[in-house]
């Protein structure tokens, strides 16, 4: 593995046309002129939102914080260009523009404030002109941050030497700035609210996002977007480079991960949860979800789950994913007795949307077969109800959206309607996120029961 000094490699791809043949019949193919178009979305109360033109939907839809693939569109001529999203069955236009794009320029369309007051703005990119003995890139930054409507002053600094760091400030929904700094494996930019003094190394307490030291290789072209953050730690803002794969996170940016434990094993008794060899979570009760925990214990980790108060009886071992910037939930599942313990590493997103609801269910009963999930009106049998997700296996969470409203959670054995658990009266609403975990008795078996937690725990 790679230090993480030097984890990031930014990789720009160049379209060649090359033809050749010897055949009298041979016919050189002719090049036909293309524009190229790539969509960020940064609005942070959006659902999904998808890129048109001439009302033909161009890549799949894109989540908040996240950029589209490029696609081709022909060049030099006005086009209207459509975000749209879906809302019960409906198509619906978010904003509209028309959109020109010069031959082999790529330009993105960065979508940026609220659902209620959209803003789009496009960012035009010519064709690269590095010549091969170059050593600098050409990195555009634009803040794209609807919670922090004031200036932003941005450092680019090379190898941690803050007296020769570059600095500009960049408002709000503004064209990008485009520079160019020399090409280092020792890179960092920080984004401020105030800029120091020359030379002057930022205080802390102005510091909103730091990426922390990657590689910024010659010839490179990154595209670094600040939007708002709604994960643990921070200050509200965090910064991406599109890509083609969609938005990247540096890896080695300031930001911590934060877990939570759902201990839904019913035979191991008290446990103890260890990463990288650092006790985590003591004696975690069973069928509770815990709160999170912030931690800077990130990458590819050490888990080790023990006999509680003795970390030399490992009862499991696994190397789960904790990524910087995210919430996750930790659940522990599976019978002792059988040595089939199993754990998820779930990453939540508790990003609430004003427009939905996210309800995600979990089967965290390992005695039971798959279940099916019903949302019925209160006092409704599921006998002639479908159920809104069915065949749900051990420690694989589903989420769905349903109208708000009041209904009665059930849970049946996959593919029957035998009632495993409830009716559980609930009372959904838009702008939430509802999480439940289904889990065995203590010791294993029925009665199964429910555990509800996040917006479940506030709803009247």
């Amino acid at each position: 593995m790679r230090p993480s000094t030097s984890v990031v490699c930014l990789f720009i791809a160049s379209l060649f046309l090359s033809a050749c043949g010897t055949d009298p019949g041979f016919v050189e193919p002719v090049a036909v002129p293309t524009g190229f178009v790539r969509m960020v979305n940064a609005i942070p109360d959006s659902v999904a939102l998808s890129p048109a033109v001439d009302k033909r939907v161009q890549t799949e839809p894109v989540n908040f914080s996240d950029n589209s693939s490029t696609f081709n569109i022909l060049p030099t001529l006005a086009r209207p260009f459509d975000v749209l999203y879906a809302d019960n069955g409906q198509t619906i236009t978010l904003v509209s523009q028309s959109l020109t794009v010069d031959v082999s320029h790529e330009v993105t369309m960065v979508l940026a404030g609220t659902m209620a007051s959209p803003r789009i703005f496009a960012i035009d990119n010519a064709p690269a002109t590095f010549v091969s003995t170059d050593n600098f890139a050409e990195l555009q930054l634009v803040h794209a941050a609807n919670n922090y409507p004031a200036e932003v002053g941005f450092m680019l600094v090379s190898n941690a030497d803050f007296s020769n760091a570059t600095t500009v400030l960049l408002g709000q929904f503004s064209e990008s700035l485009l520079l160019r700094p020399v090409a280092t494996p020792d890179f960092e930019v920080i984004a401020v609210s105030t800029l120091p003094a020359a030379g002057a190394v930022p205080a802390d307490a102005d510091i909103l996002w730091r990426s922390g030291s990657f590689e910024l290789p010659a010839l490179s072209r990154p595209m670094l977007v600040l939007l708002d953050y709604f994960g643990p730690g921070g200050k509200g803002v965090r910064a991406g480079l599109v890509g083609s794969t969609g938005l990247q996170f540096v890896p080695t940016e300031n930001l911590p991960a934060a877990i939570r434990i759902a201990n839904t094993t019913p035979d191991a008794g008290p446990i103890d949860i260890y990463l990288n060899d650092e006790l985590f979570s003591s004696n975690p009760a069973y069928g509770v979800v815990g709160a999170y925990t912030e931690t800077a214990i990130t990458g590819v980790v050490s888990l080790k789950v023990t006999a509680a108060g003795d970390p030399a009886t490992i009862l499991l071992e696994r190397a789960p994913t904790v990524n910087r910037g995210r919430f996750h939930t930790l659940d522990l599942s599976g019978i002792a007795a059988s040595s089939t313990l199993a754990i998820a590493m779930f990453v939540d997103d508790n990003r609430a949307v004003p427009s939905r609801m996210v309800i995600t269910g979990v089967n965290s009963a390992p005695n039971s077969t798959a279940l099916d999930y019903y949302l019925v009106t209160p006092g409704t049998s599921v006998a002639d109800s479908n159920a809104v997700s069915i065949n749900n296996r051990l420690l694989e969470p589903t989420s769905f959206i349903v109208t708000p409203g009041s209904y009665d959670l059930v849970i049946t054995e996959a593919g029957t309607k035998t009632v495993v658990v409830g009716p559980q009266p609930v009372t959904l609403a838009n702008n939430a996120i509802y999480r439940f975990y289904v889990i065995d008795a203590v010791g294993g078996g029925l009665p199964a029961s429910l555990v509800l937690a996040d917006d479940f725990l506030t709803a009247p």
